[in-house]
């Protein structure tokens, strides 16, 4: 006999429905993707089979300046666009799929965990920085972004005298 949802409210009948402990975890799950979808500004791309991914990324912060690393690969540089405004970084671009994933009639790979589609990730950054000098470089699949701060917002160290 399976286990049946026990419910103070009604009398148990053995005609219940099965009880599974995952129940319930399809619309929890769905309610979770609705929440961090809202909360980040993420939706996916309408049509096609494109997906919303993330490159992951790290944004180390120096005395002079930001540096970000994103895991890009087997994109091309004018894939990727990097802008500044009001000390947001935003990172966006597009991942094409590969010509040599594709197969079948249907034009489509039969298994493929890998990516593509569209990106974009806003990056707050906690100092004023120059945008005239932000450099970037791509390199084997990962792009680094060197994000200088301004002079006033670099820290400056004060001498401690000795009292007379």
């Amino acid at each position: 006999m399976a286990l049946a949802r026990w419910n103070p409210t009604m009398p148990w009948r053995p005609s219940q429905e099965p009880w599974t402990p995952f129940e319930g975890m399809e619309s929890l799950r769905a309610g979770m993707d609705h929440l961090f979808n809202t909360v980040l500004g993420t939706l996916p791309p309408s049509g096609g089979h494109e997906s919303l991914w993330y490159p992951r990324v790290d944004l180390l912060e120096h005395e002079q300046e930001f540096v970000l690393m994103a895991d890009l690969p087997g994109m091309q540089q004018d894939d990727i666009h990097i802008t500044v405004e009001n000390n947001i970084l935003t990172l966006q671009g597009k991942r094409l799929v590969e010509p040599s994933a594709q197969n079948g009639q249907n034009g489509y790979a039969q298994y493929s965990e890998r990516m593509f589609g569209t990106f974009c990730r806003r990056f707050t950054l906690g100092a004023a920085v120059d945008a005239d000098q932000i450099t970037a470089t791509y390199k084997a699949g990962v792009l680094e972004v060197h994000i200088p701060k301004t002079a006033a917002a670099q820290p400056k160290r004060i001498a401690v005298q000795t009292a007379a």
